[in-house]
């Protein structure tokens, strides 16, 4: 049966409240990331897809996808269709899969406009390959999995391996699967015979699904082709990341750096945890660490632990858990270590670098090593970024709510929401937005409407969408709950992240009562925090007030600046900055003026004033949206 891309409203026609309206999880329609990375590096991508730039390849070809992100390596393959990712496999054979689904590698559907259209969706091929030389037998081996922690492929939903013959310029079908649920990865050994063995060697993988969403998941894994190989050889000569920790925070993979502040030590994590996998025939001896670097990974080094060698046996064919620890003093002292204070920064990002040796050596070592980024910006976290389902509540007036610890007294100035696209165009729902301070008893503190999307079908905005709150809100220190409440019947589709799990802090009121998510996993909302301006007290009269007026917000092609102070004519070092602090753009000008932001990619931005003479800054948000 196909599927629907987007589950209408079940409709129950009720009076007892007995029958409790639930929460559920929601297909995808298209993969946020990937549409973001492509709005911002199309003309490059594009231009990676001619493919004759490259020569044939030779022999042995390996890839494990741990090494790219997005799209596939085009040394090796001829497309970009798959999605190169490391969050949608459920226990991989080695960090990074390629997933094919029913999207194109714009992340958007193949075919939106029809929710029941089928047929054959992604590729995955390598380039031509030169077999002449080849002096013994030849094996191709891959593993892998239907569905992982993404959606099921059905029955008919297959997936399919086909070799390319030279000599009657075919694709012949090699291997195939059914769609089925989620599985442990298999390993499969396909022969190359003597009709095969050309200068021009290909293979390739292909889909079926339904061809407008982001469903009917497929994940391959350490593709490897080389010669002096057989039935038997299943064994890797390597041992490789498989998994690489969210935060070394307790529970938050964020928040705003002033709150982190406040508690450097009770905010640590005791450990973080990655798994690794040998997947060789034989016991490995595996020494891992973890080193810290400032300044997103251009700064010093602040903590390389342990410090001390010591190494794990691995047995063969098997996955092994090592927590390292971060700041664990009892009852036995294991580390202190906690990211040291900075009270001039107003963000920071560091790098976290885990890497092995093995013992023996493996012969492959581009997967050991993995990296994650600790970002401390102007919000507060629970998910990694990456949505694998959807979310939403059922019933009109349904509530959603999720629960944050603010650590410190501060003013909330936005919601970030990450709202999957659907296929019903929902631009005029609408909903409000809505902060509680309890929930048992109800105690709301603040309310105001919000519509769902604008430009719904080919939104270039980024994953998450930016609400600012009409007044901003000040709240001291403790736990709120985050959320809305829905005017309309539909799902509001949000992200789930199934690879963190904090559902204890996501509840839902359908029937007059509040529960808690019925599903593991994490809710794509996130509450953002920013100083606003004080109360003005006492101003010297010599000084001039400077309020700048930054237009148009978003913008798409060019920000302008006006200075509402018509008594000043001071010349300004204007700056475009990131949420990481990177400068992207600075220029010097006497305002009115503008920039140029055609070329920058979909985010929100500061934009810093500097009088050049009183060397006074001035800052603005922008949000830029193409």
């Amino acid at each position: 049966m196909i599927k629907k891309i987007y589950i209408s409203l079940i409709i129950i026609a009720m009076c007892s409240s007995a029958y409790a309206q639930k929460d559920t999880l929601l297909d995808l329609t298209m993969n946020n990331a990937v549409r973001a990375f492509y709005n911002s590096n199309s003309s490059a991508i594009d231009a990676k897809m001619v493919y004759n730039l490259f020569p044939i390849i030779s022999l042995p070809f390996l890839d494990d996808f741990s090494q790219n992100y997005i799209y596939p390596d085009n040394s090796l393959w001829k497309d970009i269709d798959a999605y190169v990712n490391s969050s949608f496999a459920d226990n991989p054979i080695s960090y990074g899969v390629a997933t094919l689904d029913g999207l194109d590698y714009t992340g958007r559907p193949y075919n939106f406009s029809l929710p029941t259209s089928y047929g054959i969706a992604d590729h995955l091929t390598s380039r031509k390959i030169d077999l002449t030389t080849i002096i013994d037998s030849v094996f191709l081996s891959f593993y892998y999995q239907p569905q992982g922690n993404g959606n099921k492929p059905e029955t008919k939903d297959s997936i399919q391996l086909q070799f390319y013959r030279q000599s009657d310029n075919s694709w012949v079908r090699m291997w195939g699967a059914p769609g089925s649920a989620n599985q442990a990865f298999r390993k499969v050994m396909i022969p190359v015979d003597t009709s095969f063995q050309n200068n021009e060697f290909q293979f390739r993988f292909r889909n079926w699904a339904t061809l407008s969403g982001n469903v009917d998941h497929w994940h391959i894994d350490y593709v490897y082709l080389d010669e002096n190989r057989n039935h038997a050889d299943t064994a890797l000569n390597d041992v490789s990341f498989i998994t690489n920790h969210h935060s070394m925070l307790k529970e938050l993979t964020s928040l705003p750096w002033s709150h982190y502040l406040t508690d450097t030590i009770g905010l640590m994590d005791t450990a973080i945890n990655v798994t690794y996998r040998n997947n060789h025939s034989a016991q490995y001896a595996v020494f891992y660490k973890y080193e810290v670097i400032d300044n997103n990974g251009t700064g010093p080094s602040i903590e390389l632990y342990p410090s001390a060698a010591s190494s794990k046996n691995v047995a063969a064919y098997s996955n092994f858990t090592e927590p390292q620890a971060v700041y664990n003093t009892s009852p036995i002292f294991l580390n202190d270590f906690s990211f040291p204070s900075d009270f001039s920064a107003q963000t920071k990002v560091f790098q976290i670098k885990n890497y092995f040796t093995v013992t023996p050596a493996d012969i492959y070592t581009n997967n050991d090593t993995v990296n994650s980024y600790q970002v401390f910006g102007s919000y507060y976290a629970y998910d990694d970024g990456t949505a694998e389902v959807g979310y939403g509540v059922q019933g009109i007036g349904s509530k959603l709510a999720h629960e944050f610890n603010i650590r410190k007294n501060d003013t909330l100035k936005s919601f970030q929401i990450y709202f999957n696209p659907i296929t019903n165009d929902l631009s005029a729902e609408s909903f409000r937005l809505k902060v509680w301070s309890s929930l048992n008893p109800e105690v709301e503190i603040y309310s105001q409407p919000a519509a769902l999307f604008t430009n719904l079908t080919y939104s270039n905005t980024n994953e998450f969408l930016n609400y600012d709150l009409d007044a901003p809100l000040y709240l001291t220190a403790g736990t709120y709950y985050f959320g809305w409440e829905k005017i309309s019947a539909e799902f509001l589709n949000v992200g789930w992240d199934v690879n963190t799990n904090n559902n204890t802090k996501v509840h839902f009121n359908s029937v007059g009562v509040w529960e808690t998510a019925s599903y593991d996993g994490t809710l794509m909302l996130r509450p953002v925090f920013g100083s606003v301006t004080d109360p003005q007290v006492s101003v010297k009269e010599e000084t001039s007030i400077d309020e700048f007026e930054v237009y148009p917000n978003p913008a798409s092609d060019v920000i302008y600046f006006k200075n509402n102070n018509s008594n000043s004519n001071e010349l300004y070092h204007v700056e475009l900055v990131n949420i990481y602090g990177q400068v992207i753009i600075e220029t010097e000008f006497s305002l009115p003026n503008r920039i140029d932001v055609s070329h920058i990619s979909n985010g929100i931005y500061i934009v810093r004033f500097t009088n050049i003479k009183t060397k006074y800054p001035l800052l603005k948000k922008v949000i830029i949206s193409k």
